[in-house]
């Protein structure tokens, strides 16, 4: 045979080679990318913990990415119903906050209400717990590690990771504590409560808030309290979410600039462009320059 033939024979081996390889390493990485975990959450803060965790090993998909979009009133899509249902996990708030997941059959369900104990009739607005999130991601590993146990020491490292990344929350909220003293405060909604009972506060209207929440007109009673409240500054600062439209809401923080009462804008849902972190931080630090 000349050299021609035997180098074109070479050529002609390597190359059968190279598809054989190829093919297989696609099939390899096909069976891969089956075996990862599919998991969906009905909000995006409780989407990125979850991604956090389950880090290379699968995909998380919030259902809900953006701030106008109230969880109470989401209704599914068929494309929604189709993703949960393929699930591996689906992770929720609970306590009625985001429950018409339940109906969409994931093979498996985890809510945010189990993981901290709150139970049907407490404040919804888990996610302001300071500890909400790091309970979340250690209740997350071990799930994760249940469905997948040969990532198990993956999930609990990233756990711990994200967990870290929340150290300068409780470190705000610690100095906060230091001294806010008991102080009083007033709030549109309850969506900042837990944050502001972590930090010390008394909340003087939950009266007043719970109707708002339910968008039902506050009792007059509760009305004149709050204004009395803060004509005579008795509260340090009123709490406002910035995503509420109430005429009420709106005239007592008309009243709040007149008598130099500081109002904290807070927000029940992601804000654009920025992580759970970095939203919780810039909602601290408002109460912290107040304290400065």
């Amino acid at each position: 045979m000349s050299i021609s033939k035997i180098f074109k024979a070479f050529l002609a081996s390597l190359t059968l080679c190279l598809i054989l390889g190829l093919s297989a390493c696609a099939k390899n990485q096909t069976q891969t990318k089956a075996d990862q975990l599919k998991v969906v959450t009905t909000t995006d803060f409780y989407g990125e913990v979850a991604q956090a965790v389950l880090g290379s090993h699968g995909k998380v998909t919030p259902i809900i990415t953006s701030p106008s979009v109230d969880p109470h009133d989401y209704e599914p899509t068929t494309k929604t119903a189709k993703l949960v249902a393929k699930a591996d996990l689906a992770i929720y708030n609970g306590l009625e906050y985001d429950s018409w997941i339940k109906k969409l059959g994931a093979k498996k369900y985890l809510t945010v209400a189990s993981v901290t104990g709150a139970k049907i009739g407490q404040n919804e607005h888990l996610w302001y717990q300071p500890q909400t999130m790091s309970k979340l991601a250690l209740a997350l590993a071990k799930e994760y590690g249940r469905l997948d146990p040969k990532h198990k020491q993956d999930y609990l490292a990233n756990a711990k990771k994200y967990q870290a990344k929340l150290a300068p929350l409780t470190k705000m909220v610690a100095q906060i504590k230091t001294k806010s003293q008991g102080q009083k405060v007033a709030v549109s909604e309850p969506v900042f409560d837990y944050s502001l009972e972590a930090m010390g506060y008394h909340i003087t209207n939950k009266h007043f808030a719970m109707a708002a929440e339910e968008e039902t007109d506050p009792s007059y009673t509760d009305i004149k309290k709050l204004q009395t409240a803060i004509k005579n500054k008795e509260i340090a600062f009123f709490v406002l979410n910035t995503q509420s439209d109430s005429k009420v809401i709106t005239n007592m923080v008309k009243l709040c600039q007149e008598y130099k009462i500081p109002v904290v804008k807070v927000t029940e849902t992601l804000p654009a462009h920025q992580n759970y972190v970095s939203w919780m931080k810039k909602q601290y630090q408002q109460v912290l320059t107040l304290q400065k």
